[in-house]
Formats: structure tokens, sequence, C-alpha cells
């Protein structure tokens, strides 16, 4: 007598998704209380003064600074170099893909001299940033 294999159906597991929501609003809730306000805490710096000022439009990514002391900011922490803040950026920008997810806002004193401020600014550019340049509207 041959016996005949019947494949055994496999039931399917319902997954439930009826909390997803509430942990979800529950982890946005989590890490917007544990997020710091402000990133940049006791920066000494005089913006420049321009007639083309514009709003900022899109999310940054990151936010560098550099003080009337020539001091470098990354998201409101100091660093040594630009070669530090090229290689952060870089980080940050690694799972980016649209331009709209790729901007920086740089931020520097109006006293500081173009050899200062300027090799931070080729550092962002090299990382892949889009530079948003802070500034006061002249009046």
């Amino acid at each position: 007598m041959k016996r005949s294999r019947s494949k055994k159906k496999r039931r399917a597991v319902p997954v439930p998704i009826a909390s997803m929501g509430d942990i979800a609003f529950l982890l946005i809730i989590f890490f917007m209380v544990c997020s710091e306000v402000t990133k940049e805490k006791n920066l000494n710096v005089t913006l420049p003064m321009s007639e083309n000022v514009e709003k900022n439009k899109y999310s940054l990514v990151a936010r560098i600074a550099i003080d009337a002391d020539a001091q470098i900011f990354f998201d409101g922490r100091p660093v040594d170099s630009a070669k530090d803040v090229e290689w952060g950026v870089r980080a940050m920008l690694e799972k980016t893909v649209l331009e709209d997810q790729r901007h920086v806002q740089f931020k520097c004193d109006a006293a500081l001299p173009k050899e200062t401020f300027e090799p931070v600014l080729k550092a962002i550019a090299e990382a892949g940033g889009i530079i948003e340049a802070v500034g006061e509207k002249v009046e």
C-alpha cells in the first residue's frame, strides 16, 4: 500500500497592527522630549549684513558656525578643523538622496577674514552639502 503524501497547508499568522500608530506617536514624543531645542548655546557671532537675505525653506542636515574667536562649531559642539566638518557633514549626508535634504546652515562672524572661513565652506561643499549662509538684512 502506498501512502499518499499530502502537503500541509501553512496557516498565515495575522500580525496585530492596531497599536502601531500608538507606538509611533510615543516614539515621536520621546525623541522630541529628549532632543535639544537649541543646538548652539552661548555662541558669540555677529552676523554679516546683506540686502539678499531670505528665510530658509529647507530642512537642515547640520549647522556649522564660526564664532569671533575663530572656533568652529558643528551642531553646537566645538570641532578642531575644517576636515572634521567635512567628515561630519559627509556622515550626515550619507543616506540622503534628494537635493532638499542636503542643506547645511553656515554662520560666521562678520569680522573674520576670508582665510578663516573659506576652508570650512570648501569642506561643506566637498562633503556634498548645499550651503545656506545666515546673515541679517540691511535696513
